[in-house]
């Protein structure tokens, strides 16, 4: 999704029937979710235990950016007129910030 944020927001917002009135935000989330939670989590991936520092990085990213699109989903703040297309990621946000909480080095 990142990639999509970032290289090309016009497509999402125009698939999900979102006006591109305010297209920044979506293209700087593309850019939080590559280096963040694309590039952070396959160096933390890399050697766990070694970067349990950075792994604590990413997974506070990934848990505060899933209660924000929690938050923004119950009180439908998105321009957005196809719900599967905010609903489905945030199950996915959700299932991967509970995965990363399971599997997070001691």
């Amino acid at each position: 999704m990142g990639s999509i944020f970032f290289f090309n927001p016009y497509f999402y917002a125009n698939i999900e029937g979102a006006s591109f009135e305010n297209i920044a935000w979506l293209r700087n989330l593309g850019a939080a979710l590559i280096s963040v939670n694309g590039l952070g989590a396959l160096l933390a991936a890399s050697d766990p235990k070694k970067e349990t520092k950075l792994y604590d990085v990413v997974l506070t990213a990934s848990c505060l950016e899933t209660v924000a699109l929690a938050w923004s989903t119950y009180c439908w703040e998105f321009s957005a007129t196809v719900k599967e297309l905010i609903i489905i990621p945030l199950i996915m946000a959700a299932l991967v910030s509970i995965l990363l909480i399971i599997f997070r080095p001691q």
